[in-house]
Parts: structure tokens; sequence; C-alpha cells
């Protein structure tokens, strides 16, 4: 469980599903609202002030896009957490956001357990995306995906194995002898560099490129 004292702001310009998020935060983390807005100027001028820890801003806002709220505040608040909430499901955009730094992407039809797993993943500073088999369907081919095997080192070859098996990031670094924070970051390097973004997309890769069976 993430530390209950997060401050957070909500971007959403659809009332009744902000509502939804705003209570998820409240009732299941206690988590502290500094903002539920529906515009990104409305959020960025909160962020300015309040520097949040963490934020949930929907891609499809009102004048600024949530994607430029999102390169803003990536740019000029490094610190904050920021979850990537759509109903569209783009992987180039989803993978351009999560090189630029963005923690997170949950499609909005996610069920609401499915919210809790991501709200408290980001927060913990942990890299979270659920999006369709669609996503992982525009995974480059198999002949792509052997070229992109050879980007990745031994250690980080290592790790796809384990996560393909399952396996989370504390037992990886306890089987390799390595902190959970080193775990983290090569996983995250390894996301930016095969564009993929979700276990079940790793574990496909795995599976195309040879380093698991079937």
């Amino acid at each position: 469980m993430a530390k209950d004292n997060l401050t957070v702001i909500v971007a959403e310009d659809e009332t009744l599903f902000r509502d939804f998020l705003v209570r998820i935060i409240k009732q299941r983390f206690g988590f502290e609202i500094v903002g539920e807005v529906g515009t990104a100027e409305e959020a960025y001028k909160i962020c300015k002030k309040t520097k949040p820890d963490l934020a949930l801003i929907d891609l499809r806002l009102p004048g600024m896009s949530g994607q430029e709220l999102t390169q803003k505040l990536i740019r000029e608040f490094p610190k904050t957490k920021i979850l990537v909430i759509s109903s569209v499901e783009d992987p180039k955009r989803i993978g351009a956001l999560l090189s630029l730094g963005a923690t997170g992407f949950l499609n909005k039809k996610e069920e609401f357990s499915v919210f809790e797993q991501a709200i408290e993943a980001v927060a913990k500073g942990n890299i979270f995306v659920k999006a369709s088999t669609k996503v992982v369907a525009e995974a480059p081919d198999a002949l792509d995906q052997k070229e992109l095997l050879e980007t990745l080192s031994d250690r980080e070859r290592q790790i796809v194995i384990f996560v393909a098996a399952g396996m989370t990031n504390r037992e990886i670094s306890n089987n390799l002898g390595l902190s959970v924070k080193t775990i983290e970051s090569h996983r995250s390097n390894i996301s930016k560099k095969l564009q993929i973004f979700d276990i079940a997309g790793i574990t496909l890769f795995a599976v195309r490129t040879g380093l698991v069976p079937l």
C-alpha cells in the first residue's frame, strides 16, 4: 500500500467519471485531493501551485489536450507521477508518453479493481499499463522483435524471462541479488526499448523471440 498522505489532482472532463476516480482515491487510499478539474488549463494552474505527488489525466480534455498537459507536467514537475487515462488506445502514443516519463496508462473501460491496482502502482512509482489485447496484437512481428531482442543487454533478457514467468519485481530482485529499484529501472528500460508496456506483451515477445518455450 502506498503511503496515505499523497496529494492528487484529477483532470477529467466527464463529471461522473471524475467523481468515480475521486471516490476511489479518497475511500480506498485516503489520499488528499488538491484538485478536481475538467480542463488541462485548470489542472496546470493547480499543479503549479501545489506540485502534487500524483496526477490522473484524461488524454482528451477540452482546450489544451491531456497529452500536452502530461508533457508540460513531466517537463516542469518531474516528481509528479502521472497516470494517463483514455478510452482510445494508441500504442505509439502510449509508448511516447511513457518514454517521456508518464508512469502509467489505463483504459477508462477497465473494471473498478483495475483502477485501484493502477493508482496504487503509480503512487508507488511503478509503471502500470493496462490496455486491450489490440495493443498487444499491434506489437512488431516476429522478425522485428528478433531485431529488438538484439538491443537488450544480457541482464535485460534475463529479466524479460522472469517477467514472462510471472515473477514480481521483488521475486526477481531476490533471485538476482539486486534491489527492487534496480529491477524497476531495468523493466522501464526494457519497455522503452521494446515499446511494449504490459506483462502480456512482454510474455508474447519472449515467446516469439525464443527466450521462453511455448
